[in-house]
């Protein structure tokens, strides 16, 4: 009776052990990669418009990844690709969202082939519309330097 009593504690001890080393180990590795993503925020970079009306854009979100878009005139958007983006590149990306003129720069475009540039961090937003290939001349280096980061992500 005791020698059964014992295997049964035996038992509940390596089952208690293994389960914890496996939680720690989970634990270890969404901290690490929480060290990046614990700033939440989405950006969306697209051009569109012309006698098609097709859009095509990529967003890009703290969980790391960059998602590849297409959207036809008044349809919903279709996920054409997705990947991952190094953490080199979104360590670049948060510090870039970090500063303010990115959410309190204003240029309003309305040419016939339009890009627009979307950012949301928790309540900042801020919608801006330019020529794609020519960028204002008072466009703030910031907002320059963080849609040349997502050019050099986009394929």
């Amino acid at each position: 009776m005791l020698n059964l009593l014992e295997r049964l504690i035996m038992r509940k001890l390596i089952l208690l052990i293994i389960l914890s080393m496996v939680l720690f180990s989970i634990d270890s590795c969404s901290q690490s990669y929480n060290s990046l993503t614990n700033y939440n925020f989405r950006i969306d970079l697209y051009s569109g418009g012309g006698f098609t009306g097709v859009e095509n854009g990529i967003t890009i979100s703290s969980e790391g990844w960059a998602k590849y878009w297409k959207s036809n005139l008044n349809s919903l958007r279709q996920m054409t690709d997705s990947i991952s983006i190094p953490s080199g590149n979104m360590k670049e990306i948060i510090k870039l969202m970090k500063k303010p003129e990115i959410y309190s720069y204003q240029n309003r475009y309305s040419g016939n082939y339009t890009t627009y540039l979307v950012l949301l961090h928790d309540i900042q937003f801020n919608q801006i519309s330019f020529n794609g290939s020519d960028l204002p001349s008072n466009m703030p280096n910031a907002i320059k330097d963080l849609i040349a980061k997502i050019n050099s992500i986009r394929k």
